[in-house]
């Protein structure tokens, strides 16, 4: 996630989609934490998806994976 206009886009569809499909959404991105987390921007949407989960107490697993970045 090196562009900013695809952050934005990943960001946006996190907060108009509907729940059922915010957790497809977040279960694709699930296997692209450790890359995310490599990024400014790919770490902005794991903490809109970190934000959004704890706001609303949806428990669908950790977000973010071990430190190691294995899953």
């Amino acid at each position: 996630m090196k562009d900013q206009y695809a952050n934005y886009v990943v960001q946006k569809m996190i907060d108009v989609a509907e729940p059922s499909q915010r957790k497809i959404v977040m279960h694709k991105i699930r296997p692209h934490i450790a890359t995310l987390r490599k990024y400014t921007y790919g770490k902005h949407i794991l903490a809109k998806l970190e934000k959004y989960y704890m706001k609303n107490g949806v428990d669908l697993g950790p977000i973010c994976g071990p430190p190691n970045g294995i899953i």
